[in-house]
């Protein structure tokens, strides 16, 4: 997360030492510490969350499609192919209350 060195922390120590004192500054230290305890513990949390949260919606997705989970993706995209082509060769209804009213009046025709 933060790139410190050994030579930062050590600059960082005397000025704590020369600011604070001997007395305050195992407290302040203690203080600091547990402050940023705190922080990592809640980001963890806030993470995990996130994770959690995108987990259940890829699960959610999974169960909308069940075979979706076992198709790669050439699979699903033959499988849309062959159902547009299906429904682009299926007869609408119409088309076939047309033929049943032209065969019908051939048929009459030839009575």
């Amino acid at each position: 997360m933060f790139d410190i060195g050994f030579l930062e922390l050590m600059v960082v120590g005397i000025l704590g030492l020369l600011i604070l004192g001997p007395e305050r500054l195992p407290k302040a230290a203690r203080t600091v510490g547990l402050f940023v305890g705190k922080i990592r513990r809640t980001m963890s949390n806030i993470q995990d969350d996130l994770e959690r949260q995108i987990r259940t919606d890829e699960l959610k997705d999974k169960l909308k499609d069940p075979y979706a989970t076992f198709l790669d993706e050439e699979e699903v995209a033959a499988k849309d192919d062959v159902l547009k082509d299906a429904l682009a060769k299926s007869p609408s209804k119409e088309d076939a209350n047309a033929k049943s009213t032209a065969e019908g009046t051939t048929s009459a025709d030839k009575k």
